[in-house]
């Protein structure tokens, strides 16, 4: 006669619980987006600019002599992500920024072509219909370090983009009309001659 089945017991001792737990979470890891000579993963909007963009020893410079405005996408496509890059620019006029899931937002870093002052970390998205900067970063002028690396860092998350400089915390947004997933871009805008500098590009896709 066969002996009955041992049922498992579906209790759980709790330090067993939390490790078990931790086990099934997959920490996502950094992507560095920078490295080396190449700009493989990326694709510059106009195609005729591609001349202002280059790669060096992953340091990327962005300059337009021309005047000509210009972006640089990543090919890949992004949901919820964290983002940190340090930036510098020798130029006194610099209007740039990191484009959130498409051109529809943007993290500004410099100067504001139409308020005239420096708006780094603020949220640009005319398209909220709240205006050119529906969320305006304080206190700029006392972190901003003109001429030195400065860091930017932003986290997207569903309609949320947080920004945050040099390692004080900014804006707090919630968007409208935020896609659920689009391209990184950064920026040169038209009109002025600038310079940019950008190193320690590193993006961590958020999970669910």
């Amino acid at each position: 006669m066969r002996s009955p089945a041992r049922r498992l017991s579906t209790r759980c001792v709790p330090t067993l619980c939390l490790l078990a737990v931790f086990a099934s979470v997959s920490v996502a890891q950094p992507e560095s987006l920078l490295t080396g000579d190449s700009l493989d993963g990326w694709t510059v909007k106009p195609s005729e600019a591609e001349g202002h963009w280059r790669l060096n020893d992953g340091v990327l410079t962005g300059e337009n002599p021309d005047k000509v405005g210009s972006n640089l996408w990543t090919e890949k496509e992004y949901g919820d992500f964290e983002l940190e890059v340090e930036y510098r620019t020798p130029s006194d006029y610099y209007d740039t920024g990191v484009f959130a899931r498409g051109e529809g937002h943007q993290v500004q870093i410099g100067i504001s072509g139409s308020l005239k002052r420096d708006m780094t970390a603020s949220i640009y998205a005319p398209v909220e219909g709240q205006g050119g900067y529906p969320a305006k970063a304080p206190g700029v002028e006392e972190l901003q370090r003109p001429g030195e690396w400065n860091r930017l860092r932003m986290v997207v998350r569903g309609d949320r983009i947080e920004t945050f400089l040099n390692g004080e915390p900014m804006v707090d947004y919630r968007a409208a009309k935020l896609p659920a997933r689009g391209p990184i871009g950064l920026q040169l805008h038209a009109g002025h001659h600038m310079k940019l500098l950008f190193r320690d590009l590193k993006v961590t896709e958020i999970g669910e």
